[in-house]
């Protein structure tokens, strides 16, 4: 066994972590969106017809950019996950992470769509 080969298994977990922990922070950051733009659009209530349109148009904008930063993580985390493939590292959490993802799109898609009826 080469000494350095625990310090290099080590090492690639550790960036394997700190792509996981990214993809929650992305994750996060893609929920606040979503929760802002449907807080824009259901909690703010006025009077006159052109804020209520302003007031739904950036909160659907915050919705859109909060799906799109999920998929945008996705991405990241599959990149990151090719890179230390290719370096030897065969644990990754892919699988569960997509699931997330497409669960988060769906329910944050149906969610907008309940609120905006």
């Amino acid at each position: 066994m080469h000494p350095y080969q625990d310090r290099d298994v080590l090492a690639s977990e550790r960036t394997l972590q700190a792509a996981e922990r990214t993809f929650s922070a992305w994750v996060r950051t893609g929920l606040a969106g979503v929760g802002g733009g449907l807080a824009i659009t259901r909690a703010l209530v006025f009077q006159e017809f052109a804020h209520q349109v302003v007031a739904r148009m950036v909160g659907g904008l915050l919705v859109i950019w909060g799906a799109s930063i999920f998929v945008f993580a996705i991405f990241a985390y599959r990149r990151a996950c090719m890179r230390l493939a290719q370096e030897g590292v065969s644990r990754t959490s892919l699988t569960t992470l997509i699931l997330l993802t497409v669960t988060l799109l769906v329910v944050s898609v149906l969610v907008f769509w309940i609120t905006m009826q």
